[in-house]
């Protein structure tokens, strides 16, 4: 039989159709993003959280000051949550500047640690730093709280902010003992471009640098993936019930196998064209905030990426279907290849 265009197509529409109707796929293209985009905000809104609520409840800590230093420190504890560091991508206030987070936290001095203890058990403060009378040679201090943050250091950063500041308090200026305690707080780094220029750091621009490839090659793998499994399944189970049967009656196996390459690759192609579209509806604002902009050649490389990735790990499942018995045995088969789709991604990490 003489290959024909015209029947592999007919095969493509076919597959095309029978799939994009299908409840799971409709489930696959919707719940899939959402759910990714669910972890991803539930793991960074948590910390940043976790950050801000350390703070809060940092309220009162209770100082047993045993070396003499710290008689003349200062009562009171300030510490700022820069805007940018919670969210770099936070739209900026109206006057230009995003607002900053301050949290408060009271000193209260006492004379020994059975009393700081009463007050920590009673609530009263929420964490005691014990000074030993040899600080200044040893540098050692214990603190104790109630419970401590796994994630987050917040408290133990705004200890050593107030043990550093004040440690020079009246021995030297105000601001030198302010530099003392942040000795870098506004920190420009420059590091050198691919011309051989230094330019300013941008931290924005690097996390976007690196999450866009990686966005990008995650949604493709995916695809590519479940382009795959999707034919795996229709070969099996069109080898399963005798169907694949009738049908090399009418169509070669050759105008088969391409029909359903091409209708399944279509599909994964509505796919990435679906979730790109939302994607950059949505991220789109904040990528133009960090000035990001996308090449026309990394569209290009990514459809050469997910054409090739598609024929090559659509084959492969092809070849598993048509060699297996049965749906249970073949997806045995591809599990381990496509483990083998996403390893580069384990390598990154």
């Amino acid at each position: 039989m003489i290959f024909s265009w015209a029947r592999a197509m007919t095969v493509a529409r076919r597959e095309f159709r029978t799939t994009v109707q299908r409840k799971a796929f409709l489930f696959f293209v919707i719940g899939t993003p959402a759910y990714f985009a669910f972890v991803m905000w539930v793991s960074s809104a948590g910390e940043l959280k976790e950050k801000s609520q350390v703070l809060q409840e940092l309220s009162n800590i209770g100082v047993v000051d045993s070396s003499g230093l710290f008689q003349n420190a200062s009562a009171e504890i300030v510490t700022v949550m820069r805007a940018d560091e919670a969210n770099p991508f936070r739209r900026k206030a109206p006057g230009g500047l995003a607002p900053d987070q301050s949290f408060h936290t009271r000193i209260e001095s006492f004379t020994d640690a059975a009393g700081a203890d009463d007050a920590l058990r009673q609530r009263r403060i929420s964490q005691v730093v014990v000074i030993p009378s040899d600080y200044l040679a040893s540098g050692r201090v214990r603190r104790y709280a109630r419970t401590s943050s796994l994630f987050s250091s917040a408290d133990r950063r705004a200890v050593g902010t107030w043990l550093a500041s004040n440690l020079v308090r009246g021995r030297v200026d105000s601001l030198i003992a302010a530099r003392v305690a942040q000795p870098s707080e506004h920190e420009l780094l420059y590091t050198l471009n691919k011309r051989g220029e230094y330019e300013l750091k941008d931290n924005k621009r690097e996390l976007v640098d690196f999450m866009l490839p990686f966005g990008f090659a995650m949604v493709l793998g995916l695809c590519i993936m479940i382009g795959g499994q999707y034919l795996l399944q229709g070969v099996a189970e069109e080898k399963e019930s005798r169907i694949l049967e009738s049908l090399l009656c009418t169509v070669s196996a050759e105008e088969l196998m391409a029909g359903k390459l091409f209708g399944l690759g279509g599909v994964g192609l509505l796919v990435v064209g679906i979730w790109m579209s939302v994607g950059m509806s949505l991220v789109g604002p904040a990528l133009m905030m960090a000035g990001v902009h996308i090449p026309g050649s990394v569209l290009v490389i990514a459809l050469a990426y997910f054409l090739l990735g598609y024929l090559f790990f659509g084959s492969i499942m092809t070849g598993i279907g048509a060699m297996t018995n049965n749906m249970r045995e073949a997806q045995q088969f591809a599990v381990w290849f496509t483990f083998m789709n996403f390893a580069p991604f384990i390598m990154i990490t």
